[in-house]
């Protein structure tokens, strides 16, 4: 495999996997748990257990707040693939950043290893309590359609500017690597013979402005297309519907975690 052809099945995958993390509108028709729970309670019980995980320093506690997350994603009916798929990148990095702290970090070492045992369970809590955190926030927006989350934001008095920002930065992202994929497929398909070195930096450099000059012009496609649909306006909303046992189901669970996560 050429360099060439290396980095265009590469860039494919990237925008790939790109668009198959921001689209899972399929998965809030499922007949699953957080699926019937009212947005506006599951938006309030997640961002509370975010807050409960990032403000704890056990690792049994993350742990158990870690597989509360999991199990939620179980209920709801998330394959797991899917639900890994989101899972695994944010806690990686974090792991590789933090990991020199099991090193630098004072105490007492763990047998004939350089590392000590604070470090180590530094690294390990951290990583944990990151992976309980994007648990939460993945069955958060796996569960509920991004255009019923944006008018949760408005419900809830959030400023206006900045529903917007998130509605116009979404359909832009999508468009964004799309427009990617679709120029990288137009590349390959144009290839006939493998380019010399000089001719692939050239080549390169052209891909690289015309992507950046679509890009603005898809930018400002998206704004105008917005605006000729009222998108820059109020967001509508409906009326408050009435709580059902899902809620009900869902707010105990969380007062529970927060119960037990407390006198813990």
């Amino acid at each position: 495999m050429s360099g060439r052809d290396l980095l265009d099945r590469t860039i494919a995958a990237i925008a790939a996997s790109a668009q198959w993390f921001l689209l899972a509108e399929d998965l809030p028709n499922r007949d699953g748990f957080l699926q019937a729970v009212t947005p506006t309670v599951k938006l309030v019980g997640i961002t509370t257990l975010v807050a409960l995980t990032v403000t704890q320093q056990a690792l049994v506690v993350v742990s158990a707040l870690a597989l509360l997350a999991t199990a939620l994603a179980a209920i709801s009916r998330v394959p797991i693939r899917t639900f890994l798929g989101r899972l695994t990148g944010p806690p990686a990095f974090a792991f590789v950043v933090v990991a020199p702290q099991a090193v630098l970090m004072g105490g007492p070492s763990l047998g004939s290893l350089p590392l000590s045992a604070a470090g180590v369970d530094y690294v390990l809590t951290f990583a944990v309590r990151v992976t309980a955190c994007v648990g939460f926030l993945s069955v958060l927006l796996l569960t509920t359609r991004f255009a019923d989350l944006l008018a949760t934001f408005r419900r809830l008095q959030v400023p206006s500017i900045v529903v917007s920002l998130l509605g116009i930065t979404y359909r832009y992202l999508l468009l964004f690597f799309a427009e990617l994929e679709r120029m990288v497929r137009a590349r390959r398909s144009r290839t006939i013979a493998e380019p010399s070195l000089r001719r692939n930096w050239r080549d390169s450099g052209h891909f690289v402005g015309s992507f950046l000059v679509r890009s603005l012009e898809r930018g400002e496609r998206v704004q105008r297309a917005a605006r000729a649909r009222g998108g820059t306006g109020p967001t509508p909303v409906q009326a408050r519907k009435p709580l059902g046992r899902a809620d009900l189901a869902f707010g105990l669970i969380v007062a529970l975690a927060v119960a037990v996560v407390v006198v813990a």
